[in-house]
């Protein structure tokens, strides 16, 4: 399997690729889904792709955020540079972005980013219709959808080592929503790392361990998995080596762990959702950061300065302390002694976050060409230097005659410690001197051939490098396409609903608890089921059966797998994330900061409680007999309801702590979620227009970052 790895700057790269990586993914100045990393300029992302390039290493930038009407002009240019400095494959999310990008570019290579939450064969089959080669999937993928994915043909990529992020991938919004920095553009303001109260505990409710997939590789390759990726553009040079190395490695399983923990563990790791208990073991709640490896129990604390027993500190190794599995605080080597910035005592848990004699050793990592180098000198001729690597060879020769010797000859030992310098190129000499007769030959006139034969080889590598453009076919998000206007009224179930509530809308949403039973109310109105972003193994059968009630007219789609599941009327919702203009009838993100007003086909998020997150892990730990509600509450006390809705699986809803309400800014199409709310509060909110108590009104006056 192809292992792709993170490249957050040019010294992240080198080190990934130094760790043997087959594949490298990177941002540029924009549209990449981490903008905080360093990412590539112009500059910087022509020095990337030819050093990949000359190790036969793949190049796959990331334009997978969201993207704004007045960014796609932008946007597009940066895809155009990447295409023409010669990156293998873009990384997408936006459907919008990706229309615009076939038309444009049509044989630029397309990846869909695991923001765009592909976790099944029906999802899979549409990025197809769309010309996309390969999916990255979403890490909430379980073993008999990936196998399924693959029976498409698709390309599958597949996270193995990194962050697990604790929302269905690509429906994360509580970032945008609190603060409008979007994960969706990478901006995310992690406030899942953040300590909220659960049941009366304070901890890290929604914390994901990292996921560590080192023994899994031979499940994954035989599910069809064809690259495995490890998460990471904004942790260090030691990380991306390390884990890059580690998986291109068959050491055995112990040293392979204890290697990948000394760069980064954030709660000793789980398996993502590969096993049947996955979703009670993702959450670590007592820290939400890197806790390192265990180096043992503090024996000695004087003041600030602690000691275990048998441990010698490298200089630069840093610490953090725990105690009953939190943190008590930090700790780094000064004067030969470690010394903490908080109160530890005996007993308390030593932990070695950074690892100083790691760092030496990535920083003298280098991985190389092997070159073969023959110098011919002969009295009376220029030299001449034939360099042969990878299959292709190139000769050159110098422009100073080589002359007779009058006192000291060149040797072939100075050749060699000629070619030896081979600057900024990743090349590994084995020169072949051969000097006819005593020969001088100034040590300039050899270090320009050098320069020149160097030069010479690099180019015609590259030259070489076989960059495959797409022949996959643009067919088009084919569906039926919901062709109503008007208000759509999203509730739980009909008890939910009044006379005067169906009277004064068009369109009834059901958005149910159950997709496994559930009653259509018997209503003079059309009737839309709302799908939930995932469907996972068993959920197919359960949807599919709720599809086909009596009385269901059509479905609002909240991922790419609907359009391909049926034939009724489809309108695209919140889950696709759109933004911006878009010729297909959807419900505006309620991320956007745009109003359209009475655009064709646009429906506006006029009401609801947002949900936050979706999360395929149970909050409890264990399954319990619960009622499919409860709150988290943050740090200033704000609640945030928890809904559980299931098909085959159980799934919750994280809800913002406030409804949107912005039906007095909305046009003629509105779409009014009033799942949370009862008869009497649905038949307010509708009649009147209006929401007594606090709301939000999303990005719309903060405008989306």
């Amino acid at each position: 399997m192809q292992i792709v790895a993170p490249a957050g700057n040019l010294s992240g790269l080198r080190a990934s690729i130094n760790g043997g990586a087959d594949a490298v993914y990177l941002g540029m100045p924009q549209f990449g889904a981490r903008a905080k990393a360093q990412n590539f300029d112009d500059t910087a992302l022509k020095q990337a792709v030819d050093f990949a390039h000359l190790f036969g290493v793949k190049v796959f930038v990331t334009l997978n955020t969201l993207i704004k009407d007045s960014e796609l002009d932008a946007a597009l240019s940066a895809a155009r540079l990447a295409y023409e400095t010669g990156a293998d494959a873009a990384i997408v999310q936006d459907i919008r972005f990706i229309k615009l990008l076939k038309r444009e570019i049509p044989d630029f290579v397309l990846h869909a980013s695991t923001q765009m939450g592909i976790h099944n064969r029906d999802g899979a089959a549409k990025l197809l219709d769309l010309g996309i080669r390969r999916a990255v999937l979403s890490r909430e993928t379980l073993p008999e959808d990936i196998r399924a994915v693959k029976s498409t043909g698709i390309e599958i990529e597949y996270f193995v080592q990194g962050a697990l992020c604790i929302a269905f991938s690509g429906n994360c919004y509580f970032s945008s929503l609190a603060s409008s920095y979007s994960g969706n553009r990478g901006k995310c303001m992690q406030l899942c790392r953040k300590p909220y109260t659960f049941r009366g505990n304070k901890g890290y409710s929604l914390s994901a361990k990292d996921i560590c997939l080192y023994d899994r590789l031979s499940e994954l390759e035989n599910l069809g998995v064809d690259a495995i990726k490890i998460e990471g553009r904004m942790r260090s040079d030691e990380y991306a080596y390390t884990a890059t190395s580690v998986y291109k490695s068959d050491m055995p399983i112990a040293d392979a762990v204890s290697r990948l923990k000394s760069v980064f563990n954030r709660g000793d790791y789980c398996s993502a959702y590969l096993d049947a208990d996955a979703p009670f073991r993702v959450v670590y709640d007592k820290t939400q950061s890197n806790i390192g490896i265990p180096i043992g129990k503090i024996d000695k604390v004087r003041g600030n300065k602690i000691h275990v027993a048998g441990y010698a500190a490298n200089p630069l190794d840093g610490f953090k302390v725990l105690r009953g599995g939190r943190e008590i605080c930090g700790g780094s080597v000064r004067g030969g002694e470690i010394t903490v910035d908080g109160n530890c005592k005996q007993g308390d848990e030593l932990r070695r976050t950074f690892d100083g004699a790691l760092t030496e050793k990535v920083k003298s990592a280098r991985r190389a060409i092997p070159v073969s180098v023959r110098v011919d000198l002969k009295a009376g001729e220029p030299p001449q230097a034939t360099l042969s690597a990878n299959g292709v060879t190139v000769t050159v020769c110098g422009e100073e005659v080589a002359l007779p010797a009058r006192t000291r000859a060149i040797t072939a030992d100075d050749i060699a410690r000629v070619f030896g310098k081979v600057s900024e190129y990743p090349f590994e000499p084995a020169v072949d001197s051969r000097i006819c007769g005593e020969i001088f030959m100034p040590v300039s006139a050899l270090n320009e051939l050098r320069r020149t034969a160097y030069r010479a080889l690099s180019d015609k590598l590259l030259r070489a490098y076989p960059i495959k453009r797409s022949t996959d076919a643009y067919k088009g998000l084919i569906y039926n396409k919901f062709a109503g206007s008007g208000k759509i009224l999203m509730v739980e179930s009909g008890e939910d609903l009044t006379e005067k509530t169906v009277a004064a809308v068009d369109y009834v949403a059901l958005n149910p608890r159950n997709y496994g039973d559930f009653t259509v109310p018997r209503i003079n109105k059309p009737i839309l089921l709302n799908l939930p972003v995932t469907m996972r193994g068993k959920d197919r059968d359960v949807i599919l059966s709720a599809i086909a009630h009596d009385g269901i007219y059509g479905v609002i789609s909240n991922n790419m797998y609907t359009l391909n599941i049926t034939d009724k009327p489809v309108l695209l919702g919140i889950g696709h994330n759109i933004i911006g203009h878009c010729d297909l009838p959807h419900i505006r993100s309620y991320e956007a900061d745009s109003l359209p007003q009475n655009a064709d086909g646009v429906f506006i998020y006029a009401f609801g409680y947002a949900p936050l997150m979706t999360l395929c892990h149970c909050p409890y730990g264990k399954c319990v007999n619960c009622s499919g509600r409860d709150m988290l509450t943050d740090e200033a006390g704000r609640k945030f309801a928890l809904r559980k809705y299931s098909a085959a699986h159980c799934y919750w809803q994280l809800l913002n702590c406030v409804p949107h309400s912005l039906q007095k800014k909305a046009g003629a199409n509105i779409f009014l979620d009033c799942t949370e709310l009862n008869a009497s509060q649905t038949e307010q909110v509708v009649l009147l227009g209006e929401y007594d108590g606090q709301y939000t009104v999303g990005n719309v006056n903060k405008g989306l970052k």
